[in-house]
């Protein structure tokens, strides 16, 4: 008895030791209990590896080892995962024939392929697969995503009929008393625009969550990295069917098949294509999700330079040469610049997303990309800001003041992060400054698309939207009336 009592407070001494060592800070163990730590718990070991400091020199060869490690993992249950099931694919065929009929039943019942109704639907239809793919079983994040097409449709649908803005000026030309109801109207259609480009990035977006809350170990720019490859691998699925189609219809031609019979070859070929081409470009990402692992880091350290380049050009352009009037003055300088902003982004995120440790030269450039960023937004918000005071608040204009609003914020986190950190653990802090970003992008849309419509769909009024619409038709009648007109003038003569 007394022999046994002897071992269990020898075993409870050997647990508290381990204990209390496994509670050190993970630097300050021996090399060999780091070991025997990763080969007894190999993820208790990467959770705690995740959450330390990254400076002391023997941090980067765990790391190494740690990113070997899985990657191995990865690529073998991905094989296995490939080799036993084609799941995927069956998805993939599925989901685009089911498309597919939404776009041909109404053909085949009318006769006439018209597009104008599925407008707000193609979003959906893009990225509702994925999300259900990802997200089964989180019936909240689904039905949220009912309730928002529904919205969405049928504002589209209620706004559709308003009158263009060359209608509203024509009649604000003979009735300069309409100008506010002309503006509602004008801002109105505006909002619905930007409805239409701010769906699909919301969709986009809950996608990513609903794979990130399905997949722990990744995190907001893993997704981004392979939304990348899925663009990349639909759109060389794009140029496969592309070729597909154009030597369909030469063997068409050749064997001399009627025009009637190609043209509904064509229709068929084409809207099952399309139907397919972001779900099937999904599946062969998911079948092999590392294809093109190796060849993205690359890209990105190509372009960072040249982006570089390119930032200070505009700088040059805008500060220098031209003038910042000129931005200020002309819009379409104004969205191409914010255009240019939203591509530094993309790329300091492209590279944010591979865990690798970078060269000094590329870190020096994405600090160059970053802070010319900040500079090249800082005058955008400017421009804009002098277009909201001299011309007033539109839609459009409060779009991109509040899309500026959020780069700034992004870049100048970021370049405080760094200095803080006095460039150390860059690609680390780097990542957690665009996790937290990505989640403000996706709320932005979120705002664009249910409060811009709510703020500028009270003013609407059905009888002034009337009065335009009469408008509009009396002034689609005087072109024909004055032809009938001179047509009788020269008979008289």
């Amino acid at each position: 008895m007394y022999t046994l009592v002897q071992r269990c407070h020898a075993g409870i001494s050997m647990i508290s030791a381990v204990s209390k060592r496994d509670q050190l800070p993970m630097w300050k163990k021996t090399p060999e209990e780091l070991e025997d730590w990763y080969r007894s718990d190999p993820e208790a070991f990467r959770r705690a590896f995740a959450a330390e400091d990254f400076t002391p020199p023997h941090a980067a060869t765990w790391a190494a080892r740690i990113a070997a490690d899985g990657a191995a993992q990865v690529q073998n249950a991905t094989d296995s995962a490939a080799s036993t099931n084609s799941h995927h694919f069956t998805f993939a065929l599925v989901v685009s024939f089911a498309i597919a009929l939404v776009f041909l039943v109404p053909y085949w019942v009318t006769g006439d392929f018209e597009l104008d109704w599925a407008v707000p639907f193609l979003a959906p239809f893009a990225f509702v697969p994925m999300l259900a793919f990802h997200g089964w079983r989180r019936w909240g994040l689904l039905g949220a995503v009912a309730v928002l097409t529904v919205i969405v449709s049928g504002i589209y649908e209620a706004w559709e009929f308003l009158p263009e803005r060359w209608d509203v000026s024509h009649a604000l030309s003979l009735h300069p008393d309409w100008e506010g109801a002309g503006e509602r109207i004008n801002f109105a259609r505006q909002v619905r625009d930007l409805m239409m480009i701010h769906w699909p990035l919301l969709l986009l977006g809950l996608t990513g969550y609903a794979y990130v809350a399905s997949r722990p170990e990744e995190q907001r720019v893993d997704f981004v990295r392979h939304v990348v490859q899925v663009g990349i691998l639909t759109a060389i699925i794009a140029v496969a069917g592309g070729a597909l189609f154009g030597l369909t219809n030469l063997l068409m031609i050749t064997l001399d098949i009627p025009s009637a019979v190609s043209e509904e070859v064509n229709i068929h070929l084409y809207t099952w294509g399309v139907s397919g081409l972001l779900v099937f470009g999904h599946a062969v990402w998911m079948r092999h999700p590392n294809s093109l692992e190796r060849i993205l880091p690359t890209v990105a350290r190509i372009f960072i330079p040249l982006f570089v380049l390119l930032e200070c050009g505009f700088l040059f352009a805008y500060m220098v040469q031209q003038g910042y009037s000129t931005l200020s003055s002309d819009r379409e300088e104004l969205l191409v610049f914010n255009f240019l902003l939203i591509v530094v982004i993309g790329l300091v995120m492209l590279h944010s997303a591979f865990e690798e440790q970078a060269g000094r030269l590329t870190r020096g450039l994405v600090v160059a990309l970053v802070g010319l960023g900040i500079l090249a937004d800082l005058l955008g918000l400017a421009a804009i800001i002098n277009r909201l005071v001299e011309f007033g608040a539109t839609p459009n204009r409060l779009v991109v003041f509040g899309s500026n609003l959020v780069f700034l914020g992004t870049l100048a986190a970021l370049f405080v992060k760094w200095v803080r950190t006095k460039g150390q653990n860059m690609e680390r802090t780097t990542r957690q400054v665009m996790n937290r970003a990505l989640a403000v992008f996706v709320g932005w849309t979120a705002v664009v698309l249910l409060v811009f419509p709510l703020v500028y769909g009270i003013g609407l009024d059905a009888e002034e939207v009337e009065q335009f619409e009469v408008a509009a038709a009396a002034a689609a009648e005087e072109p024909e009336d004055a032809a009938d007109e001179s047509v009788e003038f020269s008979g008289e003569e």
